[in-house]
């Protein structure tokens, strides 16, 4: 089984995934020459991340997450010293605006997933019950409506007024 990866310059390589996810992102940055720190991921066509770097998927083969003899994009991903992803940026050269985007909803998502988690594992360690934190999530969550300098903010799940 082998994919390709393309980057730069619409260069490619020709990878065997029969091997575990963390040996293939070990070659494939020894192959970019990006420094061993890097967080790389790979994307599809459509733009679609594969979420290699995600530390469940590290022991897992490659060959099953991704799918043989197509071609992925390489990536980077950028995260803050506490852990928070920021940004994704595909090595190819020549990349569309609208991959851009995608890539970047991607890793947000990724992020706002990440931050649930978060609060869910500080929650329970803090011994708060399921209940109470769906209770403390449902109060928070707030819609804010902006049209024409006027801004109208409704609390989801809190039934109180808001004061201005």
């Amino acid at each position: 089984m082998f994919i390709y990866i393309k980057h730069g310059d619409n260069d490619q390589f020709m990878v065997n995934t029969n091997c575990t996810v963390v040996v293939l992102m070990q070659y494939m940055k020894t192959r970019l020459q990006l420094a061993e720190s890097e967080l790389i991921d790979l994307c599809d066509e459509q733009g679609e991340l594969k979420f290699l770097f995600v530390p469940q998927n590290s022991q897992k083969s490659a060959c099953g997450l991704l799918k043989a003899r197509e071609s992925f994009t390489a990536c980077i991903i950028k995260r803050t010293s506490d852990g928070a992803y920021t940004s994704v940026t595909s090595l190819l050269s020549n990349v569309h605006s609208g991959l851009k985007e995608t890539l970047q909803t991607q890793i947000d998502n990724h992020e706002k997933t990440r931050l649930k988690q978060l609060r869910f594992v500080e929650a329970t360690s803090m011994g708060i019950s399921d209940e109470a934190l769906l209770k403390i999530t449902k109060r928070r969550k707030k819609v804010t409506l902006v049209n024409a300098g006027d801004e109208v903010q409704r609390h989801t799940g809190d039934r109180k007024k808001n004061r201005n």
